[in-house]
Parts: structure tokens; C-alpha cells; sequence
């Protein structure tokens, strides 16, 4: 999955498989980790709600030590949204 979002420096395959994960977990589906993909809808495909959302993200945000701001979570709408996100906020953490 990991070409899936071009060349990552941060999101490693075992950071990938972690998220993942925890979208399994918040999901309402019964998609399973290895079975969700880039292209994925957070809300349509994996039935999340807002609050959802932010649970996923904020649990994030304390596991890799990245702030992930309104305007960012706006933005959520696909799997791909999200890593991408996390990838630029993991890179300006990074420097």
C-alpha cells in the first residue's frame, strides 16, 4: 500500500499497517485492515461519523506526536487523505 502515496519518507509499512488498524477498529464495517484501501471513503466505505473521525485522529496525534489541525481534518474524506496528511505532518515534525 505503500506506493499508493508516492514516494513516503515517514509513513513506513508497519506505521501504514498501525493505521490501518486502527481504522478497522473505529470502522462500522466489517472491512478488514488488509482489505481497506487508499481510494476508501472514511464515511461511505468504512461508515464513520465525524466523531469517529476525530476519536481516529486524535489517537493519532498522541501516538506519533503530530498535531492534526481543523483545516486538516476538513479535509478527510478518503484513506489516501489521511495518510497523506499524516505523511506532510510527520515531515514538518521531522524537518
Amino acid at each position: 500500500m505503500s506506493d499508493s502515496i508516492g514516494n513516503s519518507k515517514y509513513l513506513t509499512d508497519s506505521l501504514i499497517s498501525e493505521i490501518m488498524s486502527r481504522l478497522e477498529s473505529e470502522s462500522e464495517t466489517a472491512i478488514a485492515a488488509k482489505d481497506i484501501l487508499p481510494t476508501m471513503s472514511l464515511r461511505e466505505d468504512l461508515g464513520m461519523d465525524s466523531m469517529q473521525a476525530v476519536s481516529l485522529t486524535l489517537d493519532l496525534e498522541d501516538s506519533l506526536s503530530i498535531s492534526i489541525d481543523d483545516e486538516d481534518l476538513i479535509k478527510l474524506d478518503t484513506v489516501s487523505d489521511l495518510l497523506n496528511i499524516i505523511e506532510s505532518k510527520l515531515s514538518q515534525k521531522n524537518g
